[in-house]
């Protein structure tokens, strides 16, 4: 590099010298003939400043530590049409980032003035410039270095080299996207969790994305008390008796104060960040922008999709109404159940903007120390969390869409045991859990066709009867589904599987690698990947609490069994009411898998008495 750079400034100086002459040889003419001996003295004279400027540029470039070597007059005058060709691409892109980061948001911004907005969209739009200026830039060096990876490889694209390599760039180019993300947060971690969640990008990019944790520093408080003013019309000490102004937890979106109502009531205010609908604004403008872009020099990816289903959810999310709504449906669907509650909301001091709820203390899920300090049995709260998760997914088809451990508490139940328990316990009963969900912005709904589809084909897996499972599944999402599904659901120990058997149902299913899984994430419907998503989460926590796989299959067939006898809302006698596929249609088969399901359930109950009477009796043998 370094004997090149004194090739070209040799070059350049040897041109201006070059030019020099030439221009005095041209204007030579238009003046009167000079003498012979005047034109040589001349020439002469030209021949040593070359040579002292080429002595000087020697030192010059010697004392620098440049390797100077032999020097050759250039053949060219001009550069390389390649070269020339990179300088423009290189000056076209410059041009084309600079516009997109500096460009867009100011535009947005000038809209908003225009438009009357208030000072907070303009400044967050602003705001936004840094965050646009990350996401572009690793854009365009992705972007390259995937190109250069397919020119070098060719048409060998599925060579073993170039998949290790492409894996190698996956990896390196997962780590700049999570330090991207990171440091502009907000609808960015959001937008990485959501690609994450659906299994829409590599296997590198979901285990390097996984660190992404929606966390975010509070917002000073009179950034809070401005919305407040706004949205509900007076500050903070007159619409509540005591307000915290240090937020106990802070979020993308929103953050959390603690507060105390004139009437002593202990409430959580969740307060939605001012000018936060433009700042989203602008960074999905980005997103969409990068996805075509990417698009245009990959046909073979498109990721506009995934920024449009973010778009989707941030509409519904960022009104704190629904979010209110969505809790209020969940205690409908609990109703009956004193193990499993949602925080009461109060609608007076409910805007778009401002949620007011009641204060939660409890334990985090998986918190093994703190519930156990409460008395707690885990494998109890596992066992809870399932069935409750269970009841939402398969009578009600309407279930929290963000169940992680963060979201749900666990407390001690403040009502009497059962008189069975007080009669065999008396005073010696344990604490009995109580879940306590939170966050309710993100819900799902199966509708009552694959619910009931969906209830069927695990009715079909308690009763071995894999060919009905396989139909249930089909109708569920397609032939690849049918093959797929009845094998993903089953439950088994699969670290206790030989690896004959293994690859026997990979070969019967078709499922040869992660591609095959993610085809049918593609055509199986939205409502059943959430589904499958959410109940995958679950499992991790209950496990982890010391459920078994027993307890996942007993409670499981429970719920899938009541619910295939609930018609649902939207069933009516024009669509004949309740439809079953394959030996379910059999009311014997019907009769078979309820007896079966009773008796888990009473197998159970009897293994639970003897363990509570055992743990009163003789804990150690307990």
């Amino acid at each position: 590099m370094r004997r090149s750079l004194a090739a070209w400034l040799l070059s350049q100086a040897a041109r201006q010298a070059w030019w020099s002459a030439a221009a005095g040889a041209a204007a030579g003419p238009a003046a009167a003939a000079p003498p012979a001996a005047a034109a040589l003295a001349r020439q002469e004279l030209q021949q040593l400043q070359l040579q002292q400027r080429q002595q000087q540029l020697f030192a010059w470039l010697q004392s620098a530590g440049v390797r100077t070597g032999t020097w050759h007059a250039p053949r060219h005058a001009h550069p390389h049409p390649r070269r020339r060709a990179l300088r423009r691409v290189a000056v076209v892109t410059s041009k084309a980032t600079a516009l997109a980061v500096v460009g867009l948001p100011l535009a947005a911004a000038m809209a908003l003035v225009v438009k009357g907005r208030e000072d907070a969209d303009v400044l967050e739009l602003l705001r936004s410039l840094p965050r646009t200026a990350r996401v572009v830039w690793w854009g365009l060096w992705a972007g390259y270095q995937y190109k250069a990876l397919a020119s070098r490889y060719g048409a060998d694209l599925s060579s073993p080299e170039y998949q290790r390599a492409l894996a190698e760039l996956h990896e390196h180019a997962a780590s700049g996207l999570l330090l991207a993300c990171q440091a502009n947060g907000g609808l960015y971690i959001k937008a990485g969790q959501l690609a994450v969640a659906l299994h829409a990008v590599p296997l590198q990019y979901r285990r390097t994305l996984e660190a992404l944790q929606d966390k975010v520093p509070p917002r000073p408080f009179a950034d809070i008390e401005h919305v407040l003013l706004q949205d509900l019309g007076a500050p903070a000490e007159v619409l509540f008796a005591e307000f915290d102004p240090a937020a106990t937890a802070a979020a993308s979106l929103a953050q959390v104060h603690k507060a105390r109502l004139h009437d002593g009531t202990q409430v959580a205010v969740k307060v939605q960040y001012p000018g936060l609908r433009a700042s989203t604004e602008a960074d999905l403008a980005t997103m969409l922008i990068l996805a075509d872009a990417g698009h245009r020099l990959f046909p073979a990816t498109s990721w506009r999709w995934l920024f449009e289903e973010l778009q989707k959810q941030l509409q519904y999310e960022l009104d704190f109404r629904n979010e209110a709504a969505n809790a209020a449906q969940l205690a409908a669907c609990m109703a009956g159940r004193a193990d499993v509650a949602a925080p009461a909301t109060f609608p007076a001091l409910c805007t778009p903007r401002v949620l007011c709820m009641e204060w939660v203390e409890g334990c985090k899920l998986t918190d093994l120390d703190c519930l156990i300090q409460q008395g707690l049995e885990l494998r109890q709260v596992g066992i809870l969390l399932l069935d409750a998760f269970a009841q939402s997914t398969y009578f009600c088809g309407w279930t929290h869409g963000d169940p992680h451990p963060g979201n749900i508490l666990v407390r001690v139940r403040s009502d009497p045991p059962p008189l069975l328990s007080r009669l065999l316990l008396g005073a010696g009963s344990r604490p009995r859990p109580q879940l306590v969900l939170l966050d309710h912005g993100i819900y799902f709904r199966l509708p009552d066709d694959l619910r009931r589809l969906y209830c069927q084909l695990w009715c079909a897996i308690v009763l071995g009867d894999m060919d009905t499972a396989r139909v249930a599944a089909s109708q569920l999402g397609g032939e690849r589904a049918g093959r797929i599904l009845p094998e993903v659901l089953r439950p088994r120990n699969w670290a206790a599987v030989p690896k004959e058997e293994r690859r026997r149902v990979r070969q019967e299913s078709g499922i040869s690698s992660f591609a095959d899984l993610a085809s049918l994430l593609e055509e199986a419907p939205r409502p059943l990947l959430d589904s499958l998503r959410q109940s995958a989460v679950v499992r991790h926590s209950a496990t982890l609490l010391g459920a078994t796989l027993a307890d996942r299959l007993r409670i499981n067939a429970t719920w899938a069994l009541r619910g295939m006898w609930r018609a649902g809302d939207d069933a009516s006698g024009a669509s004949g009411g309740l439809q079953f596929v394959g030996s379910l249609q059999s009311r014997l088969k019907r009769w078979r898998v309820a007896f079966q399901v009773h008796l888990l359930r009473l197998a159970f109950w009897l293994a639970s008495a003897v363990h509570q009477v055992m743990t009163v009796v003789a804990p150690s043998v307990a």
